[in-house]
């Protein structure tokens, strides 16, 4: 995969060495809840309108605790029982060292093992992200699902693909007749996506999962990034019928479908590098009138691919608070 123009706002790292104000060893699952919920709402105007807050800062924040205990549950698994994860840059866990003898949860997640280039492409990724900024609001416990960044789902998304079988990287360039047709649409992810499953389906006689983000290039292109569940059997059919959903081009049609064989999670920041830039704007605010290359979301993912996400994201925040619950953690967090 080359990620040579991977150039996002982004980036983080990791570990735990913590002291401070506030201190989990009291607070029950309750309580944690209760924080949970409070946090899930945000008011916009005086009148108690409230809309959800999904903070890529709060993730990028966070995201040390998820990545330490990923590594310990791969560490136990063969016999090992701490690990110390670091982060040097990170405002809150520059040194992150969990000892825990637990049996590693029941899960489907995989921890992913990555080379040091991709281990530094994701973290210039997140780092831009892993700061406090003043005016930025306070979070004592990491977002549940509902809550969770669009670049954060993406990675779930990545996860829940990988934990079923093979999965293969697309890039898919689409016909200017598509294009502009799916900008037109309410929904132009949604549009696409029924495109894309219908001609899947009709060519692997079956339905495939999938996920994909949108984008658009330097010279005003529209164009998808994603990943799907096929066996390496499957790729040439699958790039056909990618071509038939995006509208066949009548030349160098070699070029408009792209797969390639076992992304990393890299891949899904990759994917997610402009995601600014094409995002659903607030109602309110600054940015409430800026306009949109598309309409409706930015990315797609089948359904059954949605709900394992959850699932595997939802495991590790709780294997994550009862980390939370045996730290004393900056006022700030």
């Amino acid at each position: 995969m080359n990620y040579s123009s991977f150039a996002p706002a982004c980036q983080a790292e990791a570990q735990i060495t913590c002291a401070g104000d506030i201190d989990f060893d009291n607070l029950s699952d309750d309580d944690l809840k209760a924080l949970n919920a409070l946090e899930a709402e945000e008011q916009v105007d005086n009148k108690v309108k409230r809309t959800r807050v999904k903070s890529v800062y709060r993730d990028a924040l966070f995201r040390p605790l998820f990545q330490g205990i990923a590594a310990l549950d791969d560490l136990r698994a063969n016999g090992g029982t701490s690990v110390t994860y670091a982060t040097p840059s990170h405002p809150l866990f520059p040194v992150l060292h969990i000892t825990n003898d637990r049996k590693p949860p029941s899960t489907l997640y995989k921890h992913e093992h990555l080379t040091d280039a991709e281990e530094r492409l994701q973290a210039r990724f997140w780092r831009d992200y892993a700061v406090q900024l003043q005016g930025l609001r306070e979070h004592v416990v990491p977002a549940p699902w509902r809550d969770l960044s669009d670049p954060g789902r993406l990675e779930w998304f990545h996860h829940a693909l990988r934990s079923q079988g093979d999965v293969k990287a697309f890039t898919l360039r689409l016909s200017d007749d598509v294009e502009a047709r799916a900008r037109k649409h309410a929904s132009t992810a949604g549009w696409l996506s029924k495109r894309i499953a219908r001609e899947l389906e009709e060519a692997l006689g079956r339905k495939v999962d999938y996920w994909f983000a949108l984008e658009v290039s330097v010279h005003h292109k529209l164009h998808l990034h994603g990943e799907l569940q096929i066996a390496s059997g499957e790729a040439e059919a699958a790039r056909k019928a990618f071509r038939v959903a995006a509208g066949e081009w009548a030349s160098v049609r070699q070029h408009q479908a792209h797969t390639e064989d076992e992304p990393s999670v890299v891949w899904a920041n990759y994917s997610a590098k402009d995601w600014n830039h094409i995002r659903p704007r607030p109602k309110h605010g600054r940015l409430a009138g800026v306009s949109r290359p598309i309409n409706g979301e930015w990315y797609f993912a089948t359904k059954p691919i949605r709900r394992l996400a959850a699932e595997l994201y939802s495991e590790q925040l709780r294997e994550v608070i009862k980390l939370m619950k045996t730290l004393s953690l900056p006022k700030t967090v």
